[in-house]
């Protein structure tokens, strides 16, 4: 591809830093429930306690609902983490926006704040109606030629925040 085409367009998939630390708590709390619904139901340990003491009656409780309160959230970080994994961010001569998602409009560029770019290597746009889109080195590879097409095709009007100085 030459510098005209990626000045152009320009495809940023999505990192695997933030969707591995997702997978990693989904593999803790998936991990956890499914052994302890192994160790309760499937073992039989810790039974319902006959006569009522308090600390085989609590044992009973927390590996009787502990799936329930861990199997949800590690689901949800394993479908976020796969979702993350699937965005990809696509800045061209119309607009920006990720894949079916709603793309913005150069022309709808209010203001290009890059005051942390360079310590931070984050860039936010605001359009519309105050509404901002923050694009993350962190979360996006191709950062540098997609910094290079946002000052390429952002409007002349829109107010500019320059960045820091380190």
């Amino acid at each position: 591809m030459s510098d005209t085409q990626q000045t152009h367009s320009v495809e940023c998939p999505a990192t695997r830093d933030p969707a591995v630390r997702l997978f990693i708590v989904a593999a803790m709390f998936l991990g956890f429930g499914i052994y302890t619904i192994y160790d309760h139901y499937v073992l039989g340990n810790y039974p319902y306690p006959r006569p009522y003491e308090l600390n085989p009656y609590l044992k009973y409780l927390f590996n009787h609902y502990i799936p329930y309160v861990l199997m949800p959230p590690g689901a949800f970080a394993l479908v976020w983490g796969i979702r993350f994994l699937l965005r990809r961010l696509v800045a061209d001569a119309e607009g920006i926006g990720y894949v079916g998602g709603t793309k913005v409009r150069w022309s709808d560029v209010t203001e290009l704040d890059a005051s942390i770019l360079k310590s931070k290597q984050i860039l936010c746009l605001r359009h519309g109606s105050g509404r901002k889109l923050v694009l993350d080195a962190w979360k996006l590879e191709n950062f540098r030629d997609l910094v290079a097409v946002v000052e390429a095709h952002v409007p002349a009007t829109a107010n500019r925040i320059p960045p820091r100085p380190q």
